[in-house]
């Protein structure tokens, strides 16, 4: 008799798997860095996001003429808006006439209009009232400074991460001192030609 559905031999096995194994320790070590290295990730994106959905607190500051304004001190000035050039404009009242700086957030749209009055808010410096808070006569308020808005902000031109030198520095810093290695440094210049 033969069995045709059963064999008297042994069926080949599949090769054993190899399988990495860690001792106790380094798998409790990899577990702990992963969940550090992840939440550090979450931690840090979590705190830019709240930070940027607090509220800012603002003291918001009477109106005063523009000619009473003084040199790196927080301005108000309401007046009507004389001029527009891309995110500066010129606001006048009955004593004068101010350039007021929007920033970075005032760039691409139309933030006032020509003849249109408005109340603004922020620090007055080097002849510009570089705005924080603008009040539009229909109620409408905007937003633009903050703590890195203006000259002295840590994005300005003397801030930490502001420009130094090149094509990003500002142009009031004036010329660069002559050279004194240069033949004749200590006499004039040259006339025009």
């Amino acid at each position: 008799m033969t069995d045709t559905g059963h064999s008297s031999e042994p069926k080949a096995l599949p090769p054993p798997r190899r399988r990495i194994r860690l001792s106790g320790g380094a798998a409790a070590a990899t577990a702990v860095a992963v969940a550090l290295i992840a939440g550090a990730a979450l931690g840090a994106s979590g705190t830019r996001l709240a930070q940027n959905w607090q509220p800012r607190s603002v003291v918001l500051l009477q109106p005063a003429p523009i000619d009473k304004m003084a040199e790196r001190s927080p301005v108000a000035i309401k007046g009507d808006v004389a001029e527009v050039f891309g995110n500066k404009f010129v606001v006048q009242d009955g004593s004068g006439r101010a350039l007021v700086d929007t920033g970075p957030r005032g760039e691409d749209r139309t933030v006032v209009a020509k003849g249109e009055t408005v109340t603004v808010q922020g620090l007055f410096d080097r002849g510009v009232v570089h705005a924080d808070v603008l009040a539009h006569a229909d109620g409408r308020n905007e937003v633009f400074g903050g703590p890195d808005h203006g000259p002295g902000g840590p994005k300005g031109p003397k801030g930490p991460k502001g420009p130094k030198d090149g094509p990003g520095a500002r142009a009031d810093r004036g010329p660069p001192p002559p050279d004194r290695d240069a033949p004749d440094g200590d006499g004039p210049p040259p006339p025009p030609r």
